[in-house]
């Protein structure tokens, strides 16, 4: 078949509209009126049965480039912004340039636990907020493929065990996420004390060492030898207090979960080694909030299996979250609470910091000792059964 192309030079027409090409950028700017109404511009769109088809117009909102497949000549790279209908085409090495592009739907249906979910194939921007429901998302984990809910989400509601839930993501080993939302469901925004389960307690008592960051610790030691060894933190002590009290009777349906306390931290020109009360360094899920580019990738030393713990930073970035108020994403609820993550060690102030959310929404860090709440997060099986659509008024539940 031949295809037939677009050429693009210093200025480029295209039907009565001129396009002027940035020779210092090295990139040009089509809109999708611009490259419709071009019948030499190569389009090909993904059909059901999955085979792409030629056409002479972009489609609708709700699709995006397979960045993958789609080519241009002379080494120069097409990316499309589906959100602004924006087709950019740079690293133009020649001013003769052709491209053929590749379109197919951003989202696609999965199987899961929870039945047929639609989720989204792009990346979500993690250096913003995530204020409306933005659907769900992938990434993986240390099992597999995780999917995950984002900003002001209306489908991950659930009952068991007698509270409300709101499910963070499916995880890779087909196990579903849980943060504890209260003895009732409550909506998006609603400010509650209900969501917390134990109030005002000490991530640790004790914050003038480094290693107090961890959910177990051993004092001298960046992390214990092994994760059933050292002294279990305050929250832990705590948060599997209340576990025992209320859903021991529920371990049958309730998997051995995978926790993350990351305690690997940033090397730089000053920091080389961890130390217990040396200089200022900061854990890598501080870096990672900075970059905006958060994980659920964790070092197994660091990766405690548990029956209840906490919600990390990187979750809550995933969520929408960060260093910003967010008072409209599924996880506020008007209440200071601990997440699993270290944030950094500050000598100066000789404060160990974990990760919280703050009672605006914003991620931030706080001295282990101050006093937060606790939202406990578990993780179903695989093999539960569930009914429901998982909206706040047909919760998903437990059967």
């Amino acid at each position: 078949m031949k295809k037939s192309i677009i050429t693009i030079g210093i200025i480029v027409t295209i039907g009565s509209i001129a396009l002027l090409y940035d020779s210092n950028k090295k990139e040009v700017l089509l809109n999708k009126e611009e490259i419709t109404n071009n019948k030499s511009i190569a389009i090909y769109v993904k059909q059901e049965d999955g085979n792409y088809e030629k056409t002479n117009t972009i489609p609708e909102n709700g699709y995006m480039l397979n960045e993958d497949r789609s080519v241009c000549s002379n080494n120069a790279k097409p990316n499309w912004n589906f959100k602004t209908n924006i087709l950019k085409i740079n690293n133009l090495s020649s001013n003769n340039t052709s491209c053929y592009l590749y379109f197919e739907p951003t989202t696609e249906e999965v199987n899961t636990i929870l039945g047929n979910i639609t989720v989204n194939k792009y990346t979500p921007d993690f250096s913003k907020i995530a204020t409306t429901d933005e659907g769900i998302f992938k990434t993986n984990d240390n099992d597999g493929v995780s999917y995950y809910w984002r900003g002001a989400a209306t489908t991950n509601y659930l009952k068991f065990g007698g509270y409300c839930w709101r499910i963070i993501r499916i995880n890779g080993d087909g196990t579903i996420r849980l943060i504890y939302d209260g003895t009732t469901c409550h909506n998006n925004g609603e400010v509650t004390t209900d969501s917390i389960a134990v109030e005002n307690v000490a991530y640790n008592t004790k914050n003038d060492r480094s290693e107090y960051v961890g959910w177990t610790y051993t004092e001298g030691l960046q992390r214990p030898t092994n994760n059933n060894e050292g002294t279990p933190s305050n929250a832990k002590t705590k948060l599997e207090e209340w576990y025992n009290t209320n859903l021991a009777n529920y371990n049958d349906k309730i998997a051995d979960g995978k926790y993350c306390n990351d305690r690997d931290f940033e090397i730089n020109e000053f920091v080389q080694e961890w130390s217990s009360t040396g200089l200022t360094f900061n854990y890598l899920a501080r870096v990672r909030r900075g970059t905006s580019s958060p994980k659920v990738l964790c070092n197994s030393y660091d990766n405690y299996i548990l029956k209840v713990g906490l919600i990390s930073a990187d979750e809550i970035i995933y969520a929408g979250g960060r260093t910003e108020m967010n008072k409209s994403y599924y996880l506020y609820n008007g209440q200071n609470y601990w997440t699993i993550t270290p944030s950094d060690w500050a000598s100066a102030s000789v404060y160990s910091y974990n990760f919280i959310v703050r009672d605006d929404g914003f991620l931030n860090g706080r001295g282990v000792h101050g006093l937060r709440g606790l939202r406990p997060v578990i993780n179903l099986k695989s093999n539960v059964n569930i009914t429901g659509t998982g909206t706040i008024n047909d919760p998903y539940e437990v059967v």
